[in-house]
């Protein structure tokens, strides 16, 4: 013990390189520059940076910084072996950026996009938009799917919320993942606010809510468009149910991979405040949905209008 003691003395005392008894976590260097996307707007200087450090999945530590003149900032000694978020606040509006180290990279260059602010949602649209209907034995289970652009150069930001969506009259029990659930408030005039701040670009959002059934076995749903909408499709559970709906027009069954089958309906290039009427009649009734599944048909759908949006992309930049 005595020898054992002795030997690990002389190499302290030698300045042996800690790897030969522990191997050191690689370090590396995070840097970038805060440039805002507004026209006109360049550089930007001055912001607070945040470096958010992830173990294993869970917090761990955040280190700030401030952005110099021209929005350089830097961060040394990040041990590359977590995960990390560069996050810089500008105009009250929060903006994530993930770090990523290319291989055999040991320096990672974050640009990090700002915008300017504003109220004004004339630039939001929707892409495409699915509205699913189930039939279940005492209510009916609607989900709202959507792809929203931010076609402008500025972060909307709204006033008292950022996007509103207003649900047919009678609509309870609203519901989205759960993570999510904190950026939703619900309002009295039987509509929903979200609260994040929309920057430039897309976003996909989805929520569900339910309706109480009728003794008639009839139900008639008014749907508003919330927001400009080059697509909308419409989903009915195929549980026998008769469906006649104004503005839309039937399109092929389709059956989901866990084998649900839907009436189909689409439009298209629908106006704000334009209303779908939608009216159900011979509604049988089903023992229930269980949501687990429903989720799984929202992650189908949310894939499937993802590579919709990037074929569409492609399209109108090779038309150009």
């Amino acid at each position: 013990m005595r020898i054992f003691i002795a030997i690990l003395a002389v190499l302290l005392l030698t300045g042996l390189p800690a790897g030969a008894l522990a191997q050191e976590p690689l370090e590396g260097i995070v840097y970038g520059q805060v440039i805002n996307g507004t026209e006109g707007g360049g550089s930007v200087g001055g912001v607070a940076i945040s470096l958010i450090t992830y173990i294993d999945g869970l917090l761990s530590d955040t280190r700030t910084a401030v952005a110099d003149s021209e929005g350089i900032f830097q961060f040394d000694s990040i041990n590359m072996e977590h995960t990390y978020l560069v996050s810089a606040r500008y105009m009250d509006v929060d903006y994530y950026y993930p770090v990523v180290f290319e291989p055999d990279e040991t320096t990672a260059y974050i640009e990090v996009g700002v915008c300017d602010t504003t109220a004004s949602d004339e630039k939001i649209r929707v892409g495409l938009t699915r509205r699913i209907i189930n039939i279940e034995e005492e209510s009916l289970l609607l989900t709202e799917v959507y792809w929203l652009v931010n076609d402008g150069d500025r972060t909307y930001v709204g006033t008292d919320g950022v996007l509103f969506f207003r649900l047919p009259q009678g609509a309870y029990c609203f519901e989205a993942p759960e993570e999510m659930m904190v950026d939703y408030r619900l309002l009295d005039d039987n509509r929903v606010a979200y609260l994040v701040a929309f920057p430039p670009g897309e976003r996909q959002l989805f929520y569900s809510y339910r309706l109480a059934r009728t003794d008639s076995n009839e139900l008639d749903i008014a749907m508003v468009i919330n927001y400009p909408t080059d697509i909308l499709e419409l989903m009915v559970e195929d549980d026998g149910v008769e469906v006649a709906v104004s503005r839309l027009a039937p399109v092929e069954p389709v059956v989901t991979d866990t084998g649900e089958r839907y009436l189909y309906f689409q439009g298209q290039n629908l106006s704000r405040d334009e209303v779908i009427n939608v009216r159900l009649s011979n509604l049988s009734g089903s023992g229930g949905f269980p949501l687990y599944i429903l989720w799984i048909i929202i992650a189908v759908v949310v894939a499937g209008i993802a590579v919709y949006v990037i074929r569409r992309t492609r399209k109108a930049g090779t038309d150009e």
